[in-house]
């Protein structure tokens, strides 16, 4: 058997504009998903999970929700045997914390394992399950996932960041698919290509100075709220999120939405020790993925 773990992520800066080329900071969150990998000795593929259970053919894998990436990866990347998988999730796939990536990395990372190849290419074989998926996706939750820490992505390069500050999410209460989020932009700005390019310079401007923040609290929290309104002109926000964000703006630094949007949690900068109702602490994992043979 072999016990595979990476941890959930979050978005700090750069949203959507991410997605076209730009900057990013994402973070890796102490919050874990756990993997066993336990050959056997047919040809089925039995998967147990906090979505159900589920057991198909490895000679006939149909990918089909909910296990939609699990099955794509073995799709993709499918081994000589048969395989008994646990997942075990820390948290909630429904609050945009990174789960689907974080399960890619880990099950993609035990297919490798067992197969002896090369880790190396782990990071474009994760990605490339995202995209048939979700049709799109910028690989920064992935980065995150495989490294661990803070760092600033783009363009598949991360540079790792040091964060020294109180950190809190807050869940709004429902999640709407990345895909249909980003399809929703696209579409808004059909008529607008060059205030979309105006609107993510301006978003890679407040990635660069939150980069130099991160140990700044007033400062940073400052930032997210610019880069909050630079998420309402994506159309990102209704007005239930915003009531949602003020409130939460009026007991820290500063907050906003972390993830495309139209939902997700929010991410805020704790102020005088004090967290926001309803909300968590932001723990930093300093590992990424966890490799137990």
């Amino acid at each position: 058997m072999i016990k595979i773990s990476a941890p959930g992520s979050m978005l700090m800066f750069g949203e959507h504009s991410v997605l076209r080329g730009g900057q990013s900071i994402v973070l890796a969150i102490n919050k874990r998903i756990h993997v066993s990998l336990e050959p056997r000795a047919d040809k089925l593929i039995s998967i147990n999970s906090c979505l159900g259970t589920f057991e198909i053919s490895l000679e006939n894998i149909d990918v089909q929700p909910p296990f939609q990436y699990v099955l794509q990866a073995l799709k993709n990347y499918p081994p000589s045997f048969g395989l008994n998988i646990s997942i075990v999730s820390e948290m909630s796939p429904t609050m945009g914390l990174g789960t689907s990536a974080a399960v890619v990395v880990a099950l993609i990372a035990g297919l490798i394992t067992l197969a002896n190849d090369d880790i190396n290419q782990l990071f474009s074989k994760v990605l490339q399950v995202i995209r048939q998926i979700q049709g799109i996706g910028s690989g920064a939750d992935v980065m995150a996932s495989i490294k661990g820490g803070a760092g600033l992505f783009q363009n598949r390069q991360y540079q790792p960041l040091t964060l020294l500050i109180e950190l809190f999410a807050t869940y709004f209460g429902k999640k709407i698919p990345t895909a249909e989020v980003v399809q929703y932009v696209a579409k808004r700005f059909i008529d607008y290509a060059e205030l979309l390019k105006n609107l993510d310079m301006a978003n890679n401007a407040i990635t660069k100075e939150a980069a130099k923040s991160l140990d700044n609290a007033q400062r940073l929290g400052d930032l997210f709220n610019i880069s909050s309104g630079l998420m309402g002109a994506f159309g990102v926000h209704t007005k239930e999120i915003e009531d949602f964000l003020w409130e939460l703006r009026e007991q820290s630094f500063g907050v906003k939405l972390s993830g495309s949007g139209l939902g997700d949690c929010a991410i805020g900068v704790v102020k005088n020790g004090f967290y926001p109702e309803g909300s968590f602490p932001i723990t930093i994992a300093p590992q990424g993925l966890k490799i137990e043979k």
